[in-house]
C-alpha cells in the first residue's frame, strides 16, 4: 500500500559551479540557499534581508539593479534604532550613519553580484501586504511600529504579476542571460489567519503560473506542493507547526537536486558532504603523524575537486585543513 501522494517533476536547465546563484525572498530561500552554500557553490543569499511579500521583492531587485544610494530621507526612527521599510531589521542600528553605511555596502555588493548572477531563486512568501499611510508605500517590514500606521492589503494575482513582470523585464535588459526559478514557500503564515493564509498561498501560485507563461527564461519548483501533497503531515514540520521540520527542508532539497543536478555534479556534492563532515573530526591527539595524514588526504580531496570544477567556492574548505595542518605541526 502507498501512503503518499507523490508526484514527477519535470528537469529543468541544469545547475552546476560556473553558475552564480542568488537567492531572494522568504525564509525559505535562506534554507534552499545555505544548502547550495554548503555544496560550495558561488551563492549570495538575501543580500537586503528575508522579503516576503512580492513587491517589496520587486522593489529590492530594482534598488539592487540601479544600485540605489540610501540617504537620511530612507530611514526611520523608533524604539532607539534607525530602520529601513525596505530592509529586514538585521540592518537596524543605532547610529543613522552605520545604518546607512549598511544599507549602502549591502546594495553595492548586491549590485555587484547580480551583475554575474546566472541563476536568480526567488521564494515568494505571502501576497498580503503592509502600506505605511503617511509615506504611502508597500513596506518590507513594519519594525514593530505601531499597526495603526499601516493598512493591510490583499494583492490580487494582477497586481503581483504586474509588479514582478516590470522588474523582469528591466532585469533581462540589464542581465539578458540570467534564468529564474520561481517557488512559494511551504511555511504557513497564519498569523494573518488560517483563511486568509490560503487565500494568500492560492494568489501567489496564480501570479507564479501567469509569470512563468509570459517569460520562457522562468521557471516553476513546487515546493509548496511538496510540503503540502506529497509530504502532507505535521510530522514533517518544525515544533511550531508553521515551518518545515529539518527533514522536510532536506527532502525538498532533495527533489530539487532531482530536478536541477546531472550524476557529475551529484557526485562531486557528495564528495564534498564527506569532507564537510571530515572538518568536524575532533582528534584525541592533534600532533600525531596519523591526524597529519587524515588533514593532507582531505586536502587531496579537495585538490582533485578544484582540477575538476575549478569555480566550486572549496577555498574555506582547504583553508579549514590547512589550519588543521598547520596546528599539528606546532
Amino acid at each position: 500500500m502507498r501512503f503518499r501522494t507523490t508526484f514527477p517533476i519535470p528537469k529543468g536547465k541544469p545547475i552546476d559551479f560556473n553558475d552564480n546563484i542568488l537567492l531572494c525572498g522568504s525564509c525559505f530561500a535562506e534554507n534552499i540557499g545555505e544548502k547550495l552554500e554548503h555544496h560550495c557553490f558561488n551563492a549570495m543569499i538575501n543580500p537586503l534581508g528575508i522579503l516576503f511579500n512580492p513587491v517589496s521583492l520587486a522593489k529590492s531587485l530594482n534598488m539592487t539593479i540601479e544600485q540605489h544610494v540610501f540617504n537620511a530621507s530612507d530611514t526611520i526612527f523608533h524604539n532607539g534604532l534607525y530602520h529601513s521599510f525596505f530592509h529586514h531589521n538585521r540592518f537596524s542600528r543605532p547610529n543613522q550613519e552605520e545604518h546607512l553605511c549598511a544599507l549602502n555596502d549591502a546594495s553595492r555588493k548586491a549590485h555587484d553580484f547580480l551583475k554575474k548572477t546566472t541563476r536568480l531563486i526567488i521564494t515568494l512568501g505571502t501576497a498580503w501586504v503592509y502600506r505605511h499611510k503617511e509615506r504611502e508605500i508597500v513596506v518590507s517590514s513594519c519594525h514593530k511600529i505601531p499597526q495603526a500606521q499601516f493598512e493591510k492589503v490583499l494583492l490580487s494575482v494582477d497586481e503581483i504579476a504586474g509588479v514582478l513582470a516590470q522588474t523582469f523585464d528591466r532585469l533581462f535588459i540589464f542581465h539578458p542571460k540570467i534564468e529564474i526559478i520561481l517557488t512559494v514557500s511551504p511555511v504557513r503564515h497564519i498569523k494573518d489567519g488560517f483563511v486568509e493564509n490560503q487565500q494568500s498561498k492560492s494568489t501567489l501560485i496564480l501570479a507564479v503560473k501567469a509569470l512563468a507563461e509570459r517569460f520562457e527564461n522562468i521557471a516553476y519548483f513546487p515546493a509548496y506542493e511538496l510540503l503540502m501533497d506529497d509530504l502532507r503531515d505535521y510530522r514533517f514540520y518544525s515544533g511550531d507547526m508553521l515551518h518545515p521540520s529539518d527533514t522536510a527542508v532536506s527532502y525538498i532539497w532533495e527533489r530539487f537536486c532531482g530536478t536541477y543536478f546531472e550524476d557529475g555534479m551529484l557526485k562531486a556534492m557528495d564528495e564534498i558532504d564527506k569532507i564537510r563532515a571530515a572538518t568536524a573530526h575532533r582528534p584525541f591527539h592533534a600532533e600525531s603523524e596519523a591526524y597529519r595524514d587524515f588533514c593532507e588526504q582531505n586536502l587531496k580531496k579537495i585538490e582533485v575537486l578544484s582540477r575538476s570544477f575549478p569555480n566550486a567556492a572549496l577555498s574555506n574548505l582547504e583553508k579549514i585543513f590547512e589550519e588543521k595542518l598547520n596546528s599539528a605541526h606546532e
